[in-house]
């Protein structure tokens, strides 16, 4: 499951097809044009304004049990969660929608303290792990930069940015650009300045 359908999820979605392309991907967008972005991108399925842990619990066999006092557990769920929002809600959120033994990968950041219930690391053993920017990779040949395999994937078109910039600006226009930036309704994914 990738949570987050913003510029880093829809990235991070297509590196997954580009990993694993036979898996099954959920993901979980806030707004339509990135819904669309996820579904072009290889999204088998998205996930928008509805009881999401009841369609985690039907996507995955998973059991949902509901709680009084909090937002419930699943017994079951997604052996690996990209959370690329990771804001307490979506962590305590990806905690709770893995399965027991699976992973949570924290690739967005918010530079705040944040209060999250850590219950399921140790009820279910749940890996809570994090992930930021670049580093060596092994995979299919001999270790290299992360930029360089991202490059060659997006020369050999197996990684794209076709419609991700969604609105173009010139930079002495910039309070028209940062406000599409800021307001999701506007349709914006990415914004970018033309020099």
């Amino acid at each position: 499951m990738v949570i987050g359908a913003g510029i880093i999820g829809l990235q991070v979605i297509q590196s997954v097809r580009l990993v694993e392309p036979g898996c099954r991907l959920t993901v979980l967008a806030r707004h339509e044009q990135q819904a669309e972005a996820a579904r072009r991108l290889g999204a088998d399925e998205v996930l928008r304004g509805e009881d999401v842990y009841a369609r985690v619990a039907a996507i995955t066999g998973a059991k949902a049990y509901r709680a009084p006092m909090n937002r419930g557990m699943l017994l079951g769920g997604f052996e690996v969660i990209y959370d690329c929002v990771s804001s307490a809600s979506t962590i305590t959120d990806s905690l709770r929608w893995a399965r027991a033994g699976g992973t949570v990968v924290m690739v967005g950041i918010h530079l705040e303290f944040l209060k999250v219930d850590l219950n399921p690391i140790w009820y279910q053993e749940v890996d809570l792990v994090g992930s930021h920017t670049f580093g060596r990779e092994a995979w299919n040949g001999p270790d290299r930069h992360t930029f360089d395999l991202v490059i060659e994937h997006f020369l050999k078109g197996n990684l794209t940015d076709a419609g991700l910039i969604t609105h173009r600006f010139a930079l002495d226009d910039y309070r028209r650009a940062v406000a599409a930036a800021t307001d999701k309704r506007s349709g914006a994914i990415k914004v970018a300045f033309t020099l």
